[in-house]
Order: C-alpha cells, then sequence, then structure tokens
C-alpha cells in the first residue's frame, strides 16, 4: 500500500484541491471528481496526493452535498421506480423492489447518523423523497 504520491504525479496538492472545488462548484458529484481527476489529468488517487479525501475537501470549502451521494442516488431510483408502479399497478416484481430498496434506504440513513453525516432527525418518507435529490 502507498500512502504518499507517486513522483509521476505533476500536481501539486494546492492545485488537486483547486481542480476539486472548480469541479464540484460545476456540479460534478464526488465520485466522479475523482475519476475525471484520474482519467485527464493523472492523479492516481486525491487521498494520496492531498492527504484529504474528496468529500473532506469539499466540507472544508462547504461545498459538500446535504444528502450524502449513495443515499442520493438510492433515493432517485425509488422515486423513478414509484413512478413506474403508478403506471403498472400489478407489477408485483418490483413492488417487491421497492419496499427492498427502500428498506436499504433506511439501513444507509441509519448508518449516515451515526457518522454524523445526516442530521439526528433526519427522516424519510415517500412523500418528501423527491424534496432530498432535487
Amino acid at each position: 500500500m502507498r500512502d504518499s504520491a507517486p513522483e509521476w504525479v505533476s500536481m501539486l496538492p494546492r492545485e488537486v484541491e483547486a481542480k476539486v472545488v472548480e469541479m464540484a462548484k460545476e456540479g460534478v458529484q464526488p465520485a466522479v471528481i475523482g475519476l475525471r481527476l484520474r482519467d485527464q489529468f493523472g492523479v492516481p488517487s486525491v487521498h494520496e496526493v492531498t492527504g484529504k479525501r474528496v468529500g473532506q475537501i469539499l466540507a472544508a470549502n462547504k461545498l459538500a452535498p446535504k444528502v450524502p451521494q449513495d443515499l442520493a442516488n438510492l433515493v432517485r431510483r425509488a422515486i423513478s421506480l414509484r413512478e413506474h408502479l403508478q403506471n403498472n399497478r400489478n407489477d408485483l416484481h418490483n413492488t417487491r423492489g421497492l419496499e427492498m430498496m427502500e428498506a436499504r434506504i433506511r439501513r444507509l440513513i441509519r448508518y449516515h447518523k451515526q457518522r454524523g453525516d445526516l442530521a439526528a432527525d433526519f427522516k424519510y418518507t415517500r412523500d418528501t423523497a423527491r424534496l432530498l435529490v432535487d
């Protein structure tokens, strides 16, 4: 395992942080920021170069998303599936899939509350789900 940047990385830590902030201001998701830095700028790992993770850099610059990305993606999928089920009420397979997905969302919320990523009074309901991701 490596704990520092390889010598062939041409960008300085402050340049990497500036790129992360610039991409976040453009609306790019944190996971995509890491991929773009790897593919376009030759930065194998933001953490190895800067000593901070992408989420920590965004939080320090007050650009972190309100809802963690993994939770937001699951909520988007649940909303899409709910819209499908409104048009196809007899689709029992996907009805069960929605129940399983919402259980996964509740478990993920509990995890993020324990980590402190979400407020302790954060609630997920089907009615307010669309407000979380817009």
